[in-house]
């Protein structure tokens, strides 16, 4: 089943927007030093299921990652998800 890239460019970017509200650059570090991944099952507007993932990556500079993929929920998932990033700085401020 191939996966709707408009729908889950939505899906990415509004939990991508979501995250950036809410995150604190030390949460993430630990995130990213622990290996840790966090995920939603999520309904999308054309009705299929959606796994939303987050995770932190190391970026140049002290800098973080925060990427968000979506995927199918199902075994047929995509062979890759789509993905949205964004980059914090140390200092809580963003890469524009």
């Amino acid at each position: 089943m191939e996966l709707n890239k408009q729908v889950a460019g939505g899906i990415a970017e509004e939990y991508l927007a979501r995250w950036r509200r809410v995150a604190l650059y030390d949460e993430l570090a630990l995130m990213e030093q622990n290996g840790d991944k966090d995920y939603e099952n999520v309904i999308g507007e054309d009705g299929q299921e959606y796994k939303v993932l987050f995770y932190a990556l190391p970026g140049a500079d002290g800098a973080l990652r925060m990427v968000v993929a979506v995927n199918h929920r199902r075994l047929r998932s995509a062979v890759a998800p789509l993905t949205r990033e964004a980059i914090i700085r140390s200092d809580g401020s963003y890469v524009e």
